[in-house]
């Protein structure tokens, strides 16, 4: 009995721990499609869906947390597109999946200028976090 607790437990950390290391591994850096950002409670994790396209910018935006329902926050007036010259880009469209504590929000916005070198989506006041702001280098 008391080697199969042993390796139960030690299972369990291990488990555990790999939860710990994945959450670090989507920090939000300028590189990678999918950063994710913690605070308040929330969990915001955006995908940049369309980074090769001519057109318009697509971003895949996920809202989780165990806590408190996330109905309320409309992305279409949080958010905010802004290049390295600090010009930004309105909204242009949302679409909403989920409700409660899970939310997916598809958010698009106008073709940013062709100079554009890095972008920055920029979530405002979600869960008590005045900003969050996610960077993508587009060279």
């Amino acid at each position: 009995m008391k080697g199969v607790m042993s390796v139960i437990l030690f299972v369990g950390g291990v488990f555990l721990f790999s939860l710990f290391e994945t959450r670090v591994s989507f920090g939000a850096s300028a590189g990678g499609l999918t950063q994710t950002q913690a605070g308040g409670g929330v969990t915001v994790k955006v995908t940049y869906l369309n980074p090769r396209a001519s057109d318009d910018v697509r971003f895949e935006v996920i809202l989780d947390t165990h806590s408190a329902n996330l109905d309320g926050y409309d992305l279409k007036n949080l958010s905010l597109l802004r290049d390295e010259a600090g010009k930004t880009y309105e909204v242009t469209k949302t679409e909403n999946k989920g409700s409660g504590h899970h939310r997916e929000i598809n958010i698009v916005f106008s073709k940013p200028s062709a100079e554009a070198k890095r972008l920055e989506l920029v979530i405002k006041d979600v869960a008590g976090v005045k900003e969050r702001t996610f960077r993508w280098n587009l060279e």
